[in-house]
């Protein structure tokens, strides 16, 4: 697969997440499970909904050119250590690590520019280090931009995770659960539990090729958020300055972690076209919780919208880094094999991809299918009557079989049906073609002796997502919930 063109100039989708997370398609069609309607020939996606092209699905990944006001992301790194690199980047991995942990509640803020862009991007991170609270924001000097935070509930404030686009403000469902869910994947039993009431999240701000990414990301016992940014496989040269580590990446673009914080203290890439930087400005103690409070966009409760971590396209990175990480994937116990390692985690992946969709209906699904598949109450008196005429007409072979028993027989036929309209309308379904299009993406970046691995990888994790959705429509019934038909 070839990667996305570079965009120069031009004017950018701005926060393209946020518009279809406020304006989410409605459907207007009929049609039913395996029957055909005049109107939309069965389908079971909305018809609205419009894929964007590979390159603007992956453009918006939590991410916005330099050139526009800055769309903000939950992102995680995975962070690692590669031996090949030598003893002092480990070193240099751990000083930081204790470094950033001393650091105690802080306020930074950074500022980036790059030759493609209007006006420079002004950064903000904050940690209250005693309730868990973070806010990550970026925005342009005239004041566009957005921000994404975490608060616990307290002191007259509602907590949760918010994400301000613009105008729109939402209440985003489910995201620290997804982080968590990430984690467990990713290192199982490896990561220490969080402080009970926080999701331990820390705000971290980096500079890509083209784009600027904001994100609020787990942390990792003993590392800085701002040091696991650095792949390990592609750093060539690591340079010891007065107040600041310095790593050269192959393609020539630098990072600096500062020596005080274990902050990243900047990055940028070749001059051949201009200037592209971004650099820490200033680091500051955070003078208590009304200081942070200070610095939470203002919300009008009654325009605050709810959404998922996927609707609000907050979870597209951590897909990617989740593929990566299987891609990478040797240990022993956790299956090396591609089927193996997700069947191993099949469990935790159906909780993952539940948690992205803020344990909610899958983007793209109809109101009325779902209301139609989730009627249990209608499902139990018609299978009862379907029951009940089957023993009467067959005693012999039917005297055995329970009303559980046949119940979950209709309710398997259901799924399989529902698998097989999802199978037959794939890409026109907008979680599973977006994440198809997302792991393409993904693909093109592995090396040549990977890209065999990461194929299979990447159809099994669409799979597994696909069987998500199926559960999350049609879920197990206990037999408690049958006893009265």
């Amino acid at each position: 697969m070839s990667r996305p063109s570079r965009r120069r100039g031009g004017s950018p989708d701005v926060f393209p997440a946020s518009r279809k997370a406020q304006d989410p398609p409605t459907d207007s069609a009929g049609g039913r499970i395996g029957k055909k309607n005049s109107n939309d020939g069965g389908k079971i996606f909305h018809p609205q909904v419009r894929l964007d092209p590979p390159h603007k699905l992956l453009e918006s990944l939590c991410t916005t050119p330099m050139n526009a006001p800055t769309a903000i992301c939950c992102f995680f790194l995975v962070a690692s250590i590669n031996p090949a690199i030598g003893q002092p980047v480990e070193a240099w991995g751990e000083e930081l690590g204790r470094k950033y942990a001393e650091l105690g509640s802080f306020r930074a803020t950074y500022r980036a520019v790059s030759p493609t862009a209007e006006e420079p991007l002004e950064g903000l991170l904050i940690e209250d280090r005693e309730t868990g609270a973070c806010l990550v924001r970026l925005q342009s000097e005239s004041g566009q931009g957005g921000a994404v935070w975490w608060m616990p509930q307290g002191g007259g404030e509602k907590g949760g995770t918010y994400a301000k686009f613009g105008d729109s403000t939402f209440k985003v469902r489910g995201l620290a659960e997804l982080v968590r869910r990430h984690q467990e994947l990713i290192s199982p039993g490896e990561r220490e539990p969080p402080p009970a009431g926080t999701p331990n999240l820390a705000p971290s701000i980096q500079l890509g090729v083209e784009t600027i990414s904001a994100f609020l990301s787990p942390k990792m016992p003993g590392l800085s958020p701002a040091f696991s940014g650095a792949p390990p496989s592609r750093v060539e040269e690591l340079r010891e300055r007065q107040d600041s580590i310095e790593l050269i990446l192959d393609d020539g673009s630098w990072i600096r972690l500062d020596r005080g914080t274990g902050l990243l203290a900047g990055q940028g890439y070749p001059e051949d076209e201009g200037e592209r930087t971004l650099t820490l400005e200033s680091v500051e103690p955070l003078q208590g919780r009304n200081a942070f409070l200070r610095e939470i966009p203002k919300i009008d409760p009654t325009k605050l919208k709810e959404a998922s971590p996927e609707a609000l396209q907050l979870a597209n990175v951590l897909h990617s880094a989740l593929f990566h990480q299987f891609v990478n994937q040797t240990h022993p116990e956790r299956g090396q094999k591609p089927e193996e390692l997700v069947t191993s985690n099949a469990s935790g992946l159906k909780a993952y991809w539940l948690a992205a969709w803020g344990h909610g209906v899958p983007p793209g699904f109809p109101d009325h299918v779902v209301r139609m598949l989730r009627d249990l109450e209608g499902q139990k008196k018609q299978f009862h009557r379907d029951w009940a005429a089957a023993k009467e007409a067959r005693p012999d072979i039917m005297k055995d079989v329970s009303f559980f028993h046949y119940f979950q027989l209709r309710r398997m036929k259901l799924r399989d049906e529902l698998r097989l309209k999802i199978e037959a309308e794939s890409t026109k379904q907008p979680a599973l073609a977006h994440l198809q299009l997302l792991l393409d993406g993904e693909l093109s970046k592995l090396a040549a002796g990977q890209a065999a691995r990461g194929r299979e990888l990447a159809k099994l994790m669409v799979q597994s997502q696909r069987e998500a959705m199926i559960s999350a429509i049609l879920p197990k019934i206990p037999e408690e919930a049958l006893k009265s038909p």
